[in-house]
């Protein structure tokens, strides 16, 4: 499927993964805040968990921040480089991951196991947004990358009418001449 739909598809798709992922940080901030304020031992995994997930749902408000006042070949462009190489399947794996002692005790936290499933959700949404990742970097090899040496033949036909000028130029007569300037 290509085209213009399959774009507009996986703009949603991204989009999609940010809004959930956003509000799975803001799910997981009040289940961890309630949860230790109950003095569940749960709470205090999901507080800094939530922290953690924040943290990677911003990075792409961040990168903008990033792109605009650092310099391309710093320190921080660098170390930044290392925290965008967490994204797509990556991300979701670890989201997955991270949300199993979610599930470990749901007597005890209800909304655990609410905050876990949304985990795993935004993991899978993560997933799926690598096909559209990938799609996008394969139809990138193939858009033709622009040069600047577009001027290279207009040269060589300028050295060539240089070296006889005349030989461009039809032969005229002082008539021709005359009747061109007439009109």
């Amino acid at each position: 499927m290509n085209g213009p739909t399959c774009d507009c598809c996986g703009n949603v798709l991204v989009r999609f993964c940010q809004v959930f992922g956003l509000m799975t940080a803001l799910g997981l901030w009040g289940v961890g805040v309630e949860a230790v304020f109950y003095h569940h031992d749960l709470g205090f995994y999901i507080l800094p968990l939530a922290v953690i997930i924040s943290f990677f749902e911003l990075v792409f408000l961040i990168n903008y921040c990033v792109e605009v006042c650092v310099g391309p070949n710093s320190v921080c462009v660098r170390v930044w480089d290392a925290v965008l190489w967490v994204d797509d399947w990556k991300k979701g794996l670890a989201y997955m991951v991270l949300a199993v002692p979610c599930f470990l005790s749901p007597k005890q936290v209800l909304l655990g196991v609410v905050s876990g499933v949304m985990l795993v959700v935004t993991g899978l949404l993560y997933c799926l947004k690598t096909c559209k990742t990938r799609r996008d970097a394969a139809v990138q090899q193939f858009i033709p990358k622009s040069t600047y040496d577009r001027f290279d033949d207009v040269q060589e036909d300028l050295e060539d009418s240089i070296v006889n000028p005349t030989a461009s130029i039809p032969s005229m007569s002082v008539a021709d001449q005359i009747e061109i300037l007439d009109v």
